[in-house]
């Protein structure tokens, strides 16, 4: 995902790119390994900040929020968050501050869970195993708001994006050194169904997580 990432939006482009919830760094780490792009990280949880410099060797990864960085307007050309506005009771803040934050011509990249895809996922528990305390419907149980594509539209437009495009990257194939051939043919086989659809119904229908680009 992250090598999709970088294939579309940094490769053969030079910038600077904030990463919001950073946390062990990964993110950074590969942002590191084009010359041209210099990668700054911020992440609430002092023991993961302390990761990512130490045992990554990352020099710009600051234990803190962005909101009370004290960065300068118009500093990023990219400002990602990788599954974190899902973790935030009140994102509007953030999302002003990182309208801010970015260059003219820079956007905001948002991942996602959809909450059509939770949902979904939700309707056939419920089905297959009835309503039961003990099973969680929505993933996952430390998610404190779940988007739908017309709910990301609305609160990115509150808070000063118009140019919003939703896209698709590839999954994640699994944890390194670990054969879990069924688990990769089963996200490849959602994926590619979802793009499908996606481009079938003309962007109309998101089966996918949400994978957003927001511009000014």
């Amino acid at each position: 995902m992250y090598g999709d990432f970088c294939r579309r939006f940094i490769g053969g482009r030079k910038g600077r790119l904030l990463d919001v919830g950073c946390g062990l760094g990964y993110f950074i780490k590969k942002i590191s390994e084009f010359s041209d792009w210099q990668a700054t990280g911020y992440e609430i949880s002092a023991p993961a900040a302390k990761f990512a410099s130490e045992k990554l060797g990352l020099n710009d990864v600051f234990c803190g929020r962005v909101e009370d960085s004290g960065l300068p307007d118009g500093s990023f050309d990219i400002i990602t968050l990788w599954d974190v506005i899902e973790h935030l009771s009140e994102p509007d803040r953030l999302l002003s501050r990182s309208q801010a934050l970015l260059s003219e011509n820079g956007f905001l990249f948002i991942h996602t869970p959809n909450a059509s895809v939770q949902l979904l996922k939700a309707k056939i528990k419920k089905t297959f195993l009835g309503m039961k305390q003990d099973i969680h419907y929505l993933e996952a149980k430390d998610h404190l708001n779940i988007y739908s594509v017309r709910s990301m539209i609305a609160i990115l437009k509150k808070n000063g994006f118009n140019r919003i495009e939703f896209i698709h990257l590839s999954p994640i194939q699994g944890v390194a050194g670990k054969n879990d051939a069924l688990g990769r043919f089963l996200k490849n086989l959602w994926f590619y169904s979802a793009f499908a659809i996606a481009k079938i119904s003309g962007g109309r229908i998101n089966y996918d997580n949400l994978f957003v680009i927001a511009r000014r």
